[in-house]
């Protein structure tokens, strides 16, 4: 019986040692995948920390972007009614240049001297011409021509044909804008 225990106890005391040295190795085991998951755990926060810091950055680089593209706009749209001012207006000069072409070709014709007296006296009569204005046309219209008899020279009895008070000069102007 004695030696039937001592194998008994020898075999319990293998049992101990091999559980001992199995659980030791389990533990070691455990020990390395703990300082392993730490380790990923620490570069995990590193890279959390990194892409935190980078995606600040990228947020305030949107930022400066939706800025510069807001005052990239509000130029854009002071450039286009700047624009459609300048084209407004440059359609309105080229408009007012038809209508005063239109007009110099239906004006172009040389006009006799009663015709011209006949436009001053309109002109003298209109509201808007000041009185200074006005009685210098009367002053104009009222000069006296010299009579035939003050002429020193018989030649001069002889009648000139009547020129005209005004020709037409601008068919230069007429063909240079058309």
């Amino acid at each position: 019986e004695k030696e039937d225990e001592a194998t008994k106890f020898a075999s319990f005391e293998q049992w101990c040692s091999d559980i001992k040295r199995t659980k030791t190795e389990e533990i070691k085991a455990g020990e390395m995948t703990m300082e392993e998951q730490n380790a990923a755990i620490l570069k995990a926060e590193s890279e959390i920390r990194a892409l935190t810091d980078r995606i600040q950055e990228l947020e305030e680089d949107v930022g400066r972007w939706d800025q510069d593209q807001k005052a990239a706009t509000d130029v854009r749209q002071k450039e286009k009614t700047d624009y459609q001012a300048t084209l407004q207006d440059y359609t309105e000069s080229l408009d007012a240049l038809s209508e005063a072409i239109a007009v110099l070709k239906k004006q172009a014709y040389s006009r006799s001297q009663p015709a011209l007296v006949q436009t001053l006296l309109e002109v003298r009569s209109l509201r808007l011409v000041p009185p200074a204005a006005k009685s210098a046309l009367t002053a104009f219209l009222q000069q006296a021509q010299p009579s035939v008899e003050a002429m020193p020279d018989d030649m001069l009895f002889n009648k000139a044909p009547e020129a005209n008070a005004y020709e037409f000069q601008s068919g230069g102007v007429i063909e240079i804008l058309v």
